[in-house]
């Protein structure tokens, strides 16, 4: 056979994918035994592999463990700075994350009054005044109120005046009076709580929460004669339509701090002279109420069902009635109110036969 037909079927098995390598050499042998070789030692790695990767998933579950715990432990510090901050530092991550909070803002006032450092606790005062929100007004009223405290507990007249001054300028200026009125009261200065009472009184002359307020100061501090003085005042200052209105706040105010008994005394004046005014009927019976004086509320709601009344507020005083005995009364003083109502209105239906 010529050496030119051995190439052509030497090709035509090669095309055909039979895969056998004619051109064997001893490169050929030294080749496949090398790969063989490497194929042995892939599987004999294959267990260290394993173990490698084993180990790496346990090195993975451990440092993702460790930084669980890393962020607890900051979440936990965070928590303890939030509850019960310590110092200076602590007060101020928290007011870097909640400028607006006056709360946060008087506790670190007060961390630094508790080391005696007034003027550190000025500065936060001040600082907080001018970071806290405009439209936060009542959060600035409470920094206010905490300054005008610290000038009047720790400072001088003059830093008083001045603060209570720029606190003037700054808010409503009843708001800041009253609280600095509180603040006398709280602080036992008599004489600066008299003086700013009188200007008081002056100023807002026509308002009826000033009166009532500054009674109350007077109660409080045990001073029943003054208080009682306010309520004259008032009358001979505002106008006669408001009366009534002053009279029985006063009274409840008078309950509340002074004598049950002068308060009983001022609602009986005014229910003589306005019978018809259901609304202090109302006010009168829930004071009565809440004093535990209830037989003394049953027998006003008595008096109160024989007024010549529209029948809607006599409904409404019915009503009153029936729930108080409903709480506080038997199955007879019931059915005693529903005796009176069937009796009023039968008197009605009689009314309106004749008419």
């Amino acid at each position: 056979m010529s050496k030119k037909t051995m190439h052509k079927k030497k090709q035509i098995l090669t095309n055909e994918g039979i895969g056998f390598e004619w051109d064997v050499t001893h490169n050929y042998f030294n080749k496949n035994n090398s790969e063989s070789e490497d194929s042995d030692k892939g599987e004999d790695n294959e267990p260290k592999k394993k173990k490698l990767r084993k180990s790496n998933v346990a090195q993975r579950r451990e440092e993702q463990k460790q930084e669980e715990l890393r962020l607890r432990k900051i979440e936990e510090e965070l928590t303890q700075i939030e509850t019960n901050p310590q110092n200076a530092d602590h007060f101020d991550r928290l007011v870097l994350s909640n400028p607006n909070s006056s709360f946060i803002w008087i506790k670190y006032m007060a961390c630094h009054l508790q080391a005696t450092e007034v003027e550190k606790a000025r500065a936060i005062a001040k600082r907080a005044l001018s970071i806290i929100d405009t439209r936060e007004e009542q959060d600035k009223l409470n920094i206010w109120t905490a300054l005008l405290n610290l000038e009047n507990l720790y400072g001088t007249k003059e830093s008083f005046k001045k603060t209570m001054d720029e606190a003037l300028r700054s808010n409503d200026e009843y708001q800041i009076y009253i609280k600095i009125l509180d603040i006398f009261a709280e602080s036992n200065k008599l004489k600066e709580l008299e003086e700013l009472i009188t200007k008081i009184n002056r100023k807002f002359r026509d308002s009826l929460d000033a009166y009532l307020h500054c009674a109350t100061v007077y109660f409080k501090l045990n001073k029943s004669g003054k208080a009682r003085f306010i309520l004259q005042k008032a009358l001979s200052n505002l106008p006669t339509k408001s009366h009534v209105t002053m009279i029985s706040r006063f009274a409840l105010v008078e309950n509340s701090n002074g004598s049950p008994e002068e308060a009983q005394t001022l609602f009986e004046h005014v229910l003589t002279s306005y019978p018809s005014r259901i609304d202090v009927w109302s006010i009168y019976v829930d004071m009565l109420i809440k004093s535990n004086r209830i037989d003394l509320a049953r027998h006003a709601l008595e008096r109160a069902t024989i007024q010549k009344l529209a029948p809607k507020k006599m409904k409404s005083l019915f009503n009153k009635w029936m729930m108080l005995e409903g709480k506080y009364g038997t199955s007879e003083s019931v059915d005693k109110v529903k005796e009176c109502m069937n009796n009023y209105v039968d008197l009605i239906l009689k009314n309106k036969k004749q008419s």
